[in-house]
């Protein structure tokens, strides 16, 4: 698998997202809620964009077979 720019950023956005969870819930909860929300959407969003870049792959590798 290679790993473009495209893929790399997100996935970097939500480790540092995830980074920002972990701090919230040991500064005693500070904007938690907050935070959950949005990884929880930003990580639907990035498991959609990789579905649709894995089906764009595949249908263009049966376009040229």
């Amino acid at each position: 698998m290679q790993f473009s720019k495209s893929t790399f950023l997100p996935i970097l956005g939500l480790v540092v997202l995830i980074f920002f969870v972990g701090m919230a819930y040991l500064n005693n909860h500070i904007f938690l809620d907050k935070l959950v929300l949005c990884s929880f959407i930003l990580g639907l969003v990035f498991f959609t964009k990789m579905r649709g870049e894995s089906n764009e792959t595949k249908s263009n590798s049966d376009s040229t077979n």
